[in-house]
């Protein structure tokens, strides 16, 4: 089964007179907590009145937030530290008893935390806090929907998750509740107070609640979120997993999941099962090293008759499909010999498990229900159980209890049983509910299947992931799609590809993994520039600008940059789709980004059609341009006809989403005066077309721009070089300098710090990330380069690579160096390494 389109299955299913002060905050009290420098301080602080007007104060940003809770008794300040740091807290009694609150304020942690707890049942009403007074920020952002997505200077649709303000500057503030995530939202009112409270569902709140909300300001977007994101994760307990702490973090993998080539087919010689363990064969046969394979919502029965094959229902029975693996999933993986990632919906209305286990909606909140599919799991070599759909039918109702327990579950018989979790489809609410389990280790960041128009979605949700404590999944993409390749592996979270029989691209792979399966990734995952958030919210549609590092323990920091061009050459003429003759079409609006009044919509597979009547002030070549969005998983084409001529069909291909406008183009000959323009749907239905712009002469309908970024935003104080991995080129970078660059699809920078010694090591060439952990464990330079290079068993030689003003030497105290040969014109050198013992070499590089 092809072009399946979870959008299209989605959108078809239809105080007194004097204050009390908050001292400022000590130093951070817990182990592994982020040290803060003096200069990042926010120096926070805060008071609370007997009137009830309470205020917090961030000075170095110059804010203040404040609102009021009426009337305020027992009003009691203390320090203290806990796991999120050293704090002041100040806690008070209002509604004449009836509740009580608290704000604790951490000075070095840039976070304030307010407590609500109803002492006795009340309405659902007057929320604390409420903020009546903060900064008028001129930027927003926030993230809605199935996957959390990011969206500029709005918050409709996002008041599940933190509510993101910014000034021009890149000072931030952001808003969120602190616990209950999934029943609560943070508003903002029509009067522009910001509102922390309860999901308007609940109408009472029973004696004994206690909710939190965190506010975070500190300079810097990005640091905004990970000093609000560390600061939840720390307050719930968790330690953030290490980027190659489980098998799909650590290992290269093969997914079956839509996209992938093996999604609800297989090769009908050999069976599903057949199927799959021929990729494995084929994966050997060329020393590709597979860690685990996933299996998607193939593998169980679905639907009223309990079939597979029933692609839009819910789960009949979590187990394997005994059409597909008689002998059951465990013989499976045993044969397979390797670990599984096994993939889960929602529960159908048909299935037997109703009646037997307590359900929130159509999923299964019973302790029992997962205590024994946990276990099943286990018991069948499955190391990572992922939970689908949360945006949708596996959505547990707004209630007080019952997304806990959901959850909760779920969460705590994984653990027991060895399991790793990962998120799909997540809302805003998901992603902060995964701050609860240590063993939530990865989230879906973008939708299906892997591509260009998913990059953004993929970089900025990355930050948001990253930030509550979880590695980012950009989803299936094929091994020979180089770009993708690499922007997975500098996700630091899982990379995985879904190639059929005889299409696998080993040497690509090659760049991605050591002969071991084992990952080379950076350090953090890469996420845009605060330069680029910037740029984006003033509505400039900068170039993309992301970065990542790989940092060693001497201090040495290497810099990893992915730029791409994301605006159009303007069309000359501009046309509303709306304006047009339309047949069969209808105007929309329901799906954001288009200008004008509206956009059409397609409204059958064939013969309806948008028809423009364009003016040419002369006769020649024209290229057309038709900004469309096609959130479906495949082509949408039209068949474009130029004054009733014989049509041209193009292709509209997929722009990841029905919110992502893009540019289709076409080169016609159009005569002196009017012509007419039609695109007709021609067996797929069409995209959604917002306007058709007309330029004369060839125009290129690819973006191209030109990209910056600064040394000091990859964190290089120093002197260092920018290599154009792809060019092969790479040029120095003065100390507090910049680097420039026109890009179109993609150009990728590796930035090394040019060292005592003078020279900047780019290390192991075969590597998208040539100084990742897992292959140079160990590098520093005293004046020399000292590098430490790690092996998998039985691997060959490595070549190291690096810039340098004259000639080095290259010696080795562990294994053995070739001969090092220079450039004198790029002043590039390179030098062969071999492993010694411990599978390791340890060389010096000296000028």
């Amino acid at each position: 089964m092809t072009g399946f389109s979870r959008r299209d299955f989605i959108r078809a299913a239809g105080v007194g007179s004097a204050a009390l002060a908050l001292p400022l905050a000590g130093a951070v009290g817990s182990a592994g907590a982020r040290s803060a420098s003096p200069a990042s301080v926010t120096a926070l602080s805060g008071s609370v009145k007997a009137s009830g007007a309470w205020q917090v104060t961030a000075s170095v940003v110059g804010w203040t937030f404040s609102g009021s809770v009426g009337a305020a008794t027992d009003i009691v300040t203390r320090s203290g530290t806990d796991a999120v740091g050293a704090y002041s807290e100040t806690t008070f009694t209002f509604q004449g008893g009836a509740r009580k609150g608290s704000m604790r304020v951490y000075n070095l942690a840039s976070a304030v935390i307010f407590t609500d707890t109803y002492v006795k049942a009340a309405p659902n009403s007057q929320p604390f806090p409420t903020i009546t007074g903060h900064p008028g920020l001129a930027n927003r952002l926030s993230h809605r929907g199935c996957f959390g997505k990011f969206q500029f200077n709005t918050f409709t649709g996002g008041n599940d998750g933190p509510l993101v303000f910014f000034d021009g500057e890149g000072n931030t503030f952001l808003l969120s509740a602190a616990d209950h995530f999934q029943e609560a939202q943070t508003t903002q009112a029509s009067n522009g107070s910001l509102v922390a409270g309860v999901v308007g569902g609940v109408t009472t709140l029973p004696a004994g609640h206690t909710r939190r909300t965190i506010l975070t300001p500190k300079a810097g977007i990005g640091a905004a979120y990970r000093a609000w994101g560390s600061a939840l994760y720390r307050l719930a307990g968790k330690t953030p997993p290490a980027n190659d702490s489980t098998t799909m973090l650590g290992k290269l993998g093969y997914w079956t999941d839509n996209g992938a080539d093996y999604y609800y087919r297989y090769d009908e010689t050999k069976g599903y099962a057949g199927t799959l363990l021929a990729v494995r064969d084929e994966w050997r046969s060329q020393q590709i090293p597979m860690g685990y394979m996933q299996l998607d919502s193939w593998w169980y029965p679905k639907g009223p008759n309990g079939d597979w094959r029933s692609l839009p229902d819910g789960t009949y029975l979590y187990e394997a499909s005994k059409e597909l693996f008689p002998n059951g999933l465990a013989a499976f993986q045993k044969e397979l010999g390797m670990p599984l990632v096994t993939h889960a919906r929602w529960m159908d209305k048909s299935s037997p498990y109703h009646g037997t286990y307590r359900f929130s909606n159509d999923v299964v909140i019973d302790p029992a229900y997962w205590q024994k599919v946990m276990g099943y799991l286990k018991d069948s070599g499955v190391v990572t159980y992922e939970q689908d759909w949360l945006c949708s039918y596996a959505k547990p109702a707004e209630v007080l209890t019952e997304g806990d327990q959901y959850f909760g579950n779920m969460a705590k018989y994984a653990a027991e049983n060895g399991l790793d979790l990962q998120y799909c489809m997540a809302l805003p609410r998901d992603y902060l509910q995964s701050t609860l389990y240590p063993h939530l280790t990865t989230i879906r960041v973008s939708d299906d299947r892997f591509e260009r128009s998913k990059w953004d979605a993929f970089l900025y949700d990355s930050q948001f992931a990253w930030s509550l404590g979880a590695w980012p999944w950009v989803d299936v993409f094929m091994s020979g799609e180089t770009d993708n390749l690499l922007l997975a592996t500098l996700s630091a979270g899982p990379v995985g590809v879904g190639d059929a029989l005889g299409k696998v691209d080993a040497a690509n792979l090659a760049k991605v993994a050591r002969p071991d399966g084992v990952l080379v990734k950076p350090d953090i995952p890469i996420v845009p520039t605060d330069a680029t958030y910037l740029g984006e919210a003033a509505g400039k549609m900068p170039p993309m600008v992301a970065t990542t590092r790989a940092q060693h323990a001497s201090g040495l920091r290497y810099g990893y940059v992915f730029a791409y061009a994301r605006k159009y050459v303007e069309p000359e003429l501009t046309y509303q789709a709306e304006d047009a003759v339309l047949s069969g079409v209808i105007v929309a609006r329901d799906n954001g980004g288009y200008t004008g009044s509206g956009y059409v919509d397609y409204q059958h597979d064939r013969d309806d059609y948008v028809e423009w009547t364009v003016q040419a002030p002369s006769a020649g070549t024209y290229t057309l341009m038709f900004r469309y969005a096609n959130g479906n998983s495949s082509d949408r084409p039209l068949a474009v006809s130029v004054n009733g001529a014989s049509p041209t069909t193009l292709p509209f291909a997929t722009s990841g989403s029905w919110t992502a406008w893009i540019l289709q183009g076409a080169t016609v000959t159009l005569k002196a005066g009017a012509n007419t323009v039609r695109a007709t749907a021609t067996g797929a239905s069409g995209g959604n077309i917002d306007w058709l712009g007309i330029s004369k002469g060839v125009v290129p309908t690819a973006p191209t721009q030109t990209a910056t970024f600064t040394l000091a935003e990859l964190g290089l104080s120093g002197p260092a070089y920018a290599y154009d991995y792809y060019a092969g080129t790479g040029s120095p970078v003065a100390q507090g300098g910049s680097v420039s660059a026109t890009v179109t699809s993609g150009t990728y920078w590796v930035v090394a710090p040019v060292g005592a010694s003078g020279i900047a090591f780019l290390g192991d060439t075969g590597k998208f990330v040539p100084h990742g952990d897992k292959r140079i464990p160990h590098l520093s330079d005293d004046g020399s380069v000292h590098a430490t290079i790690a092996f998998a068993p039985g691997e060959g030689a490595v070549t190291l690579r690096g810039y340098a003003p004259r000639k080095p030497s290259a010696t080795a105290t562990t294994g053995e160096v070739g001969a090092v040969t220079y450039d004198s014109a790029s002043r590039l050198f390179s030098f062969t390494a071999r492993a010694g013992s411990g599978n390791q070499a340890v060389v010096t590089v000296a000028p």
